[in-house]
C-alpha cells in the first residue's frame, strides 16, 4: 500500500507589480524632493525594494524608539511607508494624494 503524503505548497514570492515605463532610476531621482502627506510637510529618504518610498515627517513630530528590550530612550522623526504601485501595476492612490504623481512626471519630463 502506498502512502499518500501532502504536497508541498508552492512558495508565492510576493513582489508589488512594476510599470515598465516608470524604472527604478526615475523612482530614486524622487529621493530629497519635499511633499505634503497627511498635512505634515516630509522629506523623501529611501526607496525600498523598488516598491516603497519612505518618507520623513520634517516638522517636529517625533516618536520615541524602543530599544530591542522596548525601553523608549532616544527620540526620532516620525515616517511613512508608501506603496508605490497598488495590486494593478498602476501609482498608489496614497502617492497620487501626496502629489507624488506630478514630482514624476515632472522629472520624466525634464529627461525627455
Amino acid at each position: 500500500m502506498a502512502i499518500k503524503t501532502k504536497p508541498k505548497p508552492k512558495r508565492v514570492l510576493k513582489h508589488m507589480p512594476r510599470k515598465s515605463n516608470i524604472p527604478s532610476t526615475d523612482l530614486l531621482a524622487l529621493i530629497g524632493q519635499q511633499v505634503t502627506y497627511h498635512q505634515h510637510r516630509c522629506e523623501i529618504i529611501e526607496l525600498l525594494d523598488d516598491c516603497e518610498l519612505v518618507l520623513q515627517v520634517l516638522e517636529d513630530d517625533h516618536n520615541i524608539q524602543p530599544t530591542q528590550y522596548g525601553e523608549g530612550h532616544r527620540t526620532v522623526p516620525k515616517t511613512y511607508t508608501l506603496p508605490v504601485f497598488d495590486g494593478e501595476g498602476d501609482l498608489h492612490a496614497e502617492l497620487v494624494a501626496a502629489g507624488l504623481d506630478k514630482l514624476l512626471s515632472k522629472h520624466l519630463s525634464n529627461f525627455n
